[in-house]
């Protein structure tokens, strides 16, 4: 082996260990301490679908005259018609 090629590899060797160190120190510093810490969500003992066994709606909105006096412009249900762009690769 020649001693162009002996430093060669050392060269190699030292660039691989810098970014190896380098690397460890970025992830370290800034990566590792920028990430929050979420706790586990609590699991409650009350059931979420009990809350709205006692839901009431007024439906009295319904019946007002400003509600009534709404209108519907344009086709309803809407017809979609053609939708997306040509395959520009078909035959």
């Amino acid at each position: 082996m020649t001693p162009s090629q002996s430093s060669s590899k050392l060269y190699i060797a030292l660039i691989v260990l810098v970014g190896l160190i380098g690397g460890y120190i970025i992830y370290s510093q800034w990566i590792k301490p920028t990430e929050a810490m979420i706790p586990p969500p609590t699991v409650g003992s009350q059931d979420g679908l009990s809350t709205l066994k006692n839901l009431k709606i007024d439906f009295k909105v319904l019946d007002n005259s400003t509600y009534k006096g709404l209108i519907t412009s344009g086709e309803s249900p809407v017809n979609p018609g053609i939708t997306g762009k040509k395959d520009i690769f078909a035959p």
